[in-house]
């Protein structure tokens, strides 16, 4: 599953971002040292300008509507 300009929402919320990437390369994957089967990624807002980090879980794809 690719990350590329991937437009997400956080379930249960209203907040849509895109999958945060370094210039040129893969989106970011953490583990968490908590629970090593948890992984976060890093999701940028362009309304506010931040960056904050979700568990893949919690994100859900945002799919364009057909025109």
């Amino acid at each position: 599953m690719s990350y590329k300009y991937r437009t997400v929402r956080v379930r249960g919320t209203e907040l849509v971002g895109t999958i945060a990437r370094k210039h040129g390369s893969a989106a970011e994957i953490y583990e968490m040292s908590k629970d090593l089967s948890t992984s976060v990624v890093p999701v940028f807002f362009e309304a506010t300008g931040e960056i904050r980090f979700f568990d893949r879980s919690v994100l859900e794809d945002v799919v364009a509507p057909a025109s």
